[in-house]
């Protein structure tokens, strides 16, 4: 049974998928697109959403990523993941923002 994200987990979820895919200041086309299937996995309606800036993140959304279970930690690492990698190049800042996220949020690393 897949389990379905809370409206708190997806605001928490898009808000950090939203930062990741601005953090190398640069938006390509393969970004967006990743990024609105992602949206569509999560069954989030963006339209009008404004994402928690990456400052307000820890106090934000840390809380309530950590405790996801660990199915949906899996599924918003995947997401992660992919959308790091949708314009082929997985670069240092998109890292360092990833990293920061699997540590302080107890998020498993799922590179497929």
């Amino acid at each position: 049974m897949v389990e379905k994200f809370t409206s708190e987990e997806k605001k928490a979820v898009a808000s950090v998928l939203y930062n990741l895919a601005d953090a190398d200041f640069q938006n390509h086309k393969s970004e967006k697109e990743c990024l609105e299937a992602c949206m569509k996995e999560l069954e989030f309606d963006a339209t009008g959403f404004v994402p928690v800036q990456k400052n307000e993140l820890q106090k934000q959304a840390y809380e309530t990523l950590k405790r996801m279970s660990k199915e949906k930690k899996r599924s918003f690492s995947r997401m992660m993941t992919r959308l790091s990698r949708s314009d082929d190049h997985f670069g240092a800042r998109e890292r360092a923002f990833v990293m920061e996220i699997l540590n302080m949020c107890d998020v498993p690393f799922v590179h497929r």
